[in-house]
């Protein structure tokens, strides 16, 4: 009789590890979809201010696109994106400084992502999360306003989401003003490239 168990307690467990549910891969995960065509503002844009004023940081995204890897059209279904908003004071010291700042959304949310950004990465970034509501675009409007003397440089980082199907939608926006008042940023380091994708501003 022990035998006859052995036995069956042998055949039942490779059974039980073939029934093990596959990991479920989305269809199209792996998939990455680029937009490099889009633009943020940042009103009024004056080099300086004083403390204490309010600057306002606003954009849109589309839903539909073509993407640049593959020159195909695509359509992002997801119901938000999301990524960072870095601030760094440049002078008169060189630091992470998101706390330098109120910020106040007016479409969109303005998150202190804990989960997932540590404690270091949170003295300069704060997560956006864009308004998927409209039709054919995501957007967001966010207040900014200056606490603190010093000039900074402000960049909105890689925006994006994974839709339903696992493809992730990736948004690299460049700064929109005619002027990012890079004047500063050569002042302090020595020079620009001209590829500085954020922009520059006093607060006195």
């Amino acid at each position: 009789m022990a035998i006859k168990k052995i036995i069956a307690v042998g055949l039942l467990i490779p059974l039980l590890f073939s029934c093990r549910k596959k990991p479920n891969i989305p269809p199209k995960w792996g998939y990455e979809y680029l937009n490099t065509n889009s633009y943020y503002w940042y009103s009024p844009s004056f080099d300086s201010l004083p403390v204490g004023s309010i600057i306002t940081l606003e954009a849109s995204v589309p839903k539909t696109f073509l993407d640049e890897n593959t020159n195909v059209t695509v359509t992002n279904s997801c119901s938000f994106i999301n990524g960072p908003l870095g601030v760094s004071m440049i002078y008169p010291n060189y630091q992470v400084s998101i706390d330098s700042f109120e910020l106040t959304p007016e479409i969109g949310k303005v998150i202190k992502d804990t989960i997932n950004l540590s404690a270091g990465q949170l003295k300069g970034v704060r997560t956006i999360e864009w308004n998927g509501n409209y039709l054919d675009s995501f957007k967001m409007k966010i207040r900014i306003r200056s606490l603190a003397k010093g000039i900074y440089a402000l960049g909105l980082g890689q925006q994006g989401y994974r839709d339903k199907d696992g493809a992730l939608f990736k948004y690299f926006l460049k700064p929109g003003n005619a002027d990012q008042h890079l004047h500063y940023w050569a002042d302090v380091f020595g020079s620009i490239t001209g590829q500085e994708t954020f922009y520059c501003v006093k607060f006195y």
